[in-house]
């Protein structure tokens, strides 16, 4: 062996003994067709859509709903505060007042007490007209305005006799001044009746008499 050749010997011998056997490459996997890989990303893309899609009006429907809902609660808020201004309203001593004289209920200066459990009556009850305390009775408007109509009515009512009663008067006078007329007409006609049949009667006689007289 030449000089020159030494030293690639050695290194092949070195690379024989350090490095991994040599194998055979396998033969590449076949590509796929361009068309088809085509075809299937154009429908990856289109699936990718239709969710995208759906997605969307998914959320636009929810968040559409969630607004209504919003706006209902505020709604029923509204009405909540408003029936509790109506409660409070209601329950002020002023208002159960009103409501108790509406219902006929009226105030008791000389209340009993009933203590339960044991049932026994503290003081003694005596029941009440209702017009004791008048200061302490609340009318409404509408009974203040039903005791005025009911004061107009009776004094409507009052009138309307009296006048009745004035118009029967009067009629009663007439019809006695009428009676009286015609007492007097009977017997003013009684009296001429009698006058005529009286008198004319005795002149004729007369002159009949003094007829007879004279040849």
């Amino acid at each position: 062996m030449s000089a020159l050749w030494a030293p690639i010997a050695a290194w092949g011998d070195g690379v024989r003994t350090t490095g991994r056997p040599l194998r055979a490459v396998a033969q590449p996997a076949a590509r796929l067709a361009r068309f088809p890989f085509l075809l299937v990303l154009i429908g990856v893309f289109g699936l990718g859509m239709v969710g995208l899609l759906m997605l969307n009006t998914t959320l636009q429907s929810q968040a559409f709903q969630s607004r209504t809902l919003n706006r209902q609660a505020g709604e029923l808020a509204y009405a909540q505060a408003d029936l509790e201004n109506q409660l409070d309203a209601l329950a002020a001593p002023q208002e159960l007042a009103r409501r108790a004289s509406e219902l006929g209920m009226r105030p008791n200066p000389f209340p009993a007490f009933l203590v339960l459990p044991s049932g026994k009556v503290v003081g003694k009850p005596i029941p009440v007209g209702g017009h004791e305390v008048p200061a302490l009775i609340v009318k409404t408007p509408t009974q203040l305005a039903a005791e005025q109509a009911a004061k107009r009515a009776r004094a409507e009512a009052k009138a309307a006799a009296k006048a009745a009663k004035e118009e029967a008067a009067a009629a009663e006078a007439k019809r006695k001044a009428a009676e009286r007329a015609a007492k007097q007409k009977a017997a003013e006609r009684a009296a001429a009746k009698h006058k005529k049949a009286t008198s004319p009667a005795g002149t004729t006689t007369k002159k009949g008499t003094h007829g007879r007289g004279q040849p």
